[in-house]
């Protein structure tokens, strides 16, 4: 038993009475009743969902004179006529027909559909189907079953256990002769009545009964069907037609839309490729949209593509679509609906958002902006790990399992895919990227290395500068630069061999300006991906000309100098005084108090520093232990000592603290 549900010949759709009624069960779409050998029924979903006929039935065994119809079948008598021409038969266990597919049975057997047609045949009556009652030989014993000139064909559904049937399609054809009527049947709802039922005319050898849209003007209520429909309704006469056994509808495939899941303010681009055994004559795309109908002409384009784009809805809610197309001989074919949410723009959300709520982020599908600070490749060279920053001066790490280098340094993107969590590293597993700039301007943070040690600008592209104060090279694949700013703060630059910036992976130099530029004592300023080793910060450069030689202020000759504030100050009214010194670099720094009598009072200053710069403070006029000193004057001590040449350098500024009352 083949128990497939292979499409064959063309797929068939039909346009209902409302521009985009639902289809809501199967339908009996084509069928031959002569010659003999080549007699078939066609089966079709039109339906959005696959169906399962298990317990659906094919027959034409109405017998209007012994009293016999398929709808006595739950009461196991005068079900069906008993001759050899006739048939009741149940389609096999487990099988189904998908949404949108055909099903052809052969009446009598698959050598005579292939003699015939060519093709094989999806199932065949007399060797797939079951009978109607196990144990009874209910499908004929003849070759030939269909009436050539008139008969009534009839697709039902039963379960084996309620009291009735339900019809799923009902067909007259060559006069009403074995018209059936409910009416008056217990269990059973009013049909049409037999003299007011319509029927297609018969058909030739060579041609072929074939629906050419819905079930027209058919009762959609109170019937017998299995949606509820009077099938005994349908107006035959227009909803079928005579065609050559050849004349196949235009076929629809490929239905796109872009973008695929559309924001209100996005234009709509509909495609479809349409085929014709002759000539197609018109494409169009109906659709419905907040309550109102229309419809637009598709253009024809290459390789059988049709299109037609529509402005922005400009509102979300849901739009269905379909398409449909006409061939030259007037034949229809329509694809089921399709549905598309249009929505509002999700609130925009930001990296730093993301790395600040991680553990809600983890897992979830976002969509956000932003530009590649480092690309695939400089860092990790067997996978992807690229650095991506908005404007929230946040950086996180775009990562794939696969190498990716399609996307470069300055490309600003639009990047969706999955948040992770990478023990405690957000990264963002990307599923699809769209190119909105190349070249975009880096989206640098600018810190002193005091900032940047707080660890909270990892995955960030940062700018720090500092003296350059050690240099380790060739150090776990990588050089690490240690560098000082006039905070006394220092970090790690780390120069990986995989940048090619200093040394490559063969620990070669590849760079002699690089090297003669990092060398102690030299003053530069670094861009890179800040990250942290071992719980200490460091910035990871790329690029040449992300590091430079630093050129801003006066710095490295300053003298060892104090000055304080020509004023009297009253600690006792909150009063503070202000000083500022200055001191060459590489030195031991420094800034005490003492009293007149040459008593020591607090620190202000002790420090090594590396760079010479200009210090500004106050002090609040209290000793060591927190205490405020006596009014009088006081001593300001400053002592420098070049760490390298053993020089002291000193200098003081008279200190005077007024006291408050008489």
């Amino acid at each position: 038993m083949k128990l497939s549900t292979l499409i064959r010949g063309t797929l068939l759709f039909f346009l209902p009475a409302m521009l985009l009624a639902q289809p809501d069960h199967v339908v009996i779409s084509e069928f031959v009743v002569q010659p003999d050998p080549g007699e078939y029924i066609t089966v079709h979903n039109p339906t959005g969902n696959t169906v399962d006929l298990s317990d659906y039935y094919i027959t034409d065994a109405t017998d209007t004179v012994e009293g016999d119809y398929y709808y006595n079948l739950p009461s196991g008598a005068d079900y069906w006529s008993g001759a050899g021409t006739d048939f009741i038969a149940r389609f096999p266990d487990g099988f189904t027909i998908d949404a949108g597919a055909n099903v052809i049975i052969a009446i009598h057997s698959e050598s005579d559909y292939q003699n015939e047609y060519g093709s094989l045949p999806d199932l065949v009556l007399k060797e797939d189907f079951r009978p109607a009652e196990a144990g009874e030989s209910t499908i004929g014993g003849i070759p030939f079953i269909l009436d050539d000139n008139q008969e009534t064909l009839v697709l039902f559904t039963w379960d084996g256990s309620a009291s009735t049937v339900q019809d799923v399609d009902y067909l007259l054809w060559g006069g009403r002769l074995q018209a059936i009527d409910k009416t008056g049947i217990s269990g059973h709802s009013a049909d049409t009545p037999a003299d007011q039922q319509e029927f297609m005319s018969s058909h030739g050898v060579g041609d072929k009964l074939q629906r050419i849209s819905g079930e027209g003007t058919e009762t959609q209520s109170g019937g017998n069907g299995i949606t509820g429909h009077d099938e005994t309704s349908e107006n035959l006469s227009s909803t079928w037609q005579t065609a050559s056994v050849g004349n196949t509808k235009p076929e629809i495939s490929n239905v796109a839309l872009t973008p695929a899941s559309p924001m209100i303010d996005a234009n709509l681009t509909f495609s479809a490729q349409v085929t014709d055994d002759g000539s197609v004559a018109s494409v169009e795309l109906a659709y419905t949209f907040g309550g109102n109908e229309n419809s637009s002409a598709m253009s024809p384009g290459q390789n059988d593509t049709y299109s037609v784009t529509l402005d922005a809805m400009g509102e979300a809610g849901t739009l269905n679509y379909r398409v449909r197309a006409t061939d030259d001989t007037g034949l229809r074919d329509s694809t089921r609906i399709f549905s598309v949410e249009i929505s509002e723009p999700a609130p925009e959300i930001t990296i730093a958002e993301i790395v600040d709520n991680l553990s809600e982020y983890d897992g979830q599908t976002v969509t956000v902006d932003g530009v590649v600070t480092m690309p695939a490749g400089q860092l990790r060279t067997t996978f992807t790990e690229a650095y991506f920053q908005d404007e929230s001066g946040q950086g996180i790490i775009l990562y794939r399992s696969s190498l990716d280098t399609s996307f470069h340094r300055g490309d600003s993107l639009e990047v969706t895919g999955t948040v992770t969590d990478f023990n405690g590293t957000p990264e963002l597993e990307y599923t699809g990227m769209t190119s909105l700039k190349e070249n975009a301007e880096l989206p640098v943070v600018e810190l002193t290395i005091e900032e940047f040690n707080t660890l909270e600008y990892n995955w960030t592209y940062v700018e720090v500068w500092g003296k350059i104060t050690a240099r380790q090279d060739l150090v776990g694949g990588g050089t690490n630069v240690t560098i000082e700013d006039p905070t006394g703060a220092t970090t790690t630059v780390r120069i990986w061999n995989s940048t090619n910036l200093l040394y490559n992976e063969d620990e070669d130099l590849v760079s002699q300006a690089m090297d003669d530029l990092l060398q102690v004592g030299n003053l530069v300023d670094v861009r890179g991906v800040a990250s942290e080793f071992n719980g200490e910060s460091q910035v990871q450069p790329a690029f040449p000309d992300e590091i430079s030689e630093h050129q801003e202020g006066e710095v490295g000759d300053y003298q060892a100098e104090l000055n304080v504030a020509p004023y009297p100050f009253v600690p006792q009214l909150g009063e503070n005084i202000a000083y500022e010194f200055s001191y060459p670099a590489n030195s031991r720094i420094k800034l005490r108090i003492y009293d007149t009598s040459g008593r020591y009072v607090t620190s202000l200053y002790d420090e090594f520093r590396g760079l010479s710069f200009y210090i500004e403070g106050t002090w609040d006029g209290r000793n060591e232990i927190n205490e405020i000193v006596p009014a009088g004057v006081y001593v300001m001590h400053l002592e420098v000592t070049d760490v390298q040449t053993g020089d002291l350098s000193t200098d003081t500024a008279p200190v005077v603290i007024g006291v408050y009352g008489k």
